[in-house]
């Protein structure tokens, strides 16, 4: 019980949405993804989450960390769509989350083959706004314009897992994110939560888990490789069978 607490204080002070107990640490786990899972694409502009943050982050932020030269000439051919896409993460991370939702609203008004500001009107919509139905439209259009959006199938399959409850639909959604990029960790270490908690899949659920941290050390992504490896060796002892 010590340990389970421990993982989930560790969780809890990464996610600013889902507080689950350590009495819930499964439920905990698959929604502290839907918050990162992705990457917040923006276009081109600068990214706007921390570096540790981006490998998982639910927001695409498009723009932020490099500008190059491909991103700046995307930036001019969304012209004034893509200053309100810049503008909406901005104000998503500044926490006005009625701003952001505003703001891709109008770039997409601006430019309806925005997949990247569907994908992240739909991620608002399911963790602020707790909108499911609306949010499941703006993953399918995003998916729509861009088939290979693999972070798209993957925020999907997490809504249909945490709002939905289509399981057998959110396995579909992680299956095709894995197919379309195999070193997808996020995608990995959802399909094994959903496969050990959900699915009885328990053998299936570990092999999963073990492969997304081993994606998670090659990203040197240090931290999302010790919650997966931790709720490894949960997954594993006795009382855990």
């Amino acid at each position: 019980m010590l340990k389970k607490k421990r993982v989930a204080d560790r969780l809890e002070v990464r996610s600013d949405y889902y507080k689950y107990t350590h009495q819930t640490i499964r439920l905990y786990m698959l929604s502290r993804i839907s918050l990162w899972a992705g990457t917040i694409s923006m276009g081109a502009m600068m990214m706007l989450i921390p570096p540790s943050a981006t490998a998982k982050s639910s927001v695409e932020s498009t723009q932020a960390v490099r500008t190059t030269a491909v991103a700046r000439s995307r930036v001019r051919r969304q012209g004034s769509s893509g200053n309100y896409f810049t503008s909406a993460a901005q104000k998503y991370q500044q926490g006005d989350y009625q701003g952001a939702l505003n703001d891709y609203n109008r770039a997409i008004q601006i430019n309806p083959r925005n997949a990247n500001a569907y994908y992240n009107r739909g991620l608002l919509k399911a963790t602020k706004f707790q909108d499911p139905q609306g949010a499941l439209a703006d993953y399918n259009r995003a998916i729509k314009i861009k088939p290979g959006y693999d972070a798209a199938y993957n925020n999907r399959g997490n809504l249909k897992v945490e709002q939905l409850k289509d399981y057998s639909g959110a396995l579909t959604d992680y299956n095709r994110a894995i197919k379309l990029k195999p070193r997808n960790a996020d995608a990995y270490y959802n399909r094994g939560v959903l496969k050990y908690t959900l699915l009885t899949d328990r053998t299936g659920g570990i092999a999963d888990m073990q492969q997304a941290v081993k994606l998670f050390q090659r990203q040197a992504n240090s931290q999302n490789s010790q919650v997966a490896s931790d709720l490894i060796k949960e997954w594993q002892q006795p009382t855990a069978r």
